[in-house]
């Protein structure tokens, strides 16, 4: 399974692609799915073994994420934190 993670800006989504590969994490720019928003867009893909370390990490740099989308069994995407509100 994959996590997206979305952020305020493009700037800020190079930064974190960078701090992660450097971290030796395999990451990919994504466009933001359309049923996550319509806005276009650059997103982070990780998978979701590593994805609480990611956001993690990207703290530790002082970047920010928005919001981490997980794709559920079902294929749709769900906000990550409201998937932990259902366990």
């Amino acid at each position: 399974m994959t996590c997206i993670l979305l952020f305020q800006s493009v700037h800020q989504v190079m930064k974190a692609e960078k701090a992660l590969k450097e971290r030796g994490m395999t990451v990919d720019l994504v466009p933001v799915p359309r049923e996550i928003s319509s806005d276009c867009g650059v997103a982070i893909q990780v998978s979701s073994e590593v994805s609480e370390e990611a956001l993690f990490f990207i703290g530790e740099r002082g970047l920010s994420c928005v919001e981490c989308y997980q794709r559920g069994d079902g294929g749709k995407f769900e906000k990550k934190n409201e998937q932990r509100k259902r366990e």
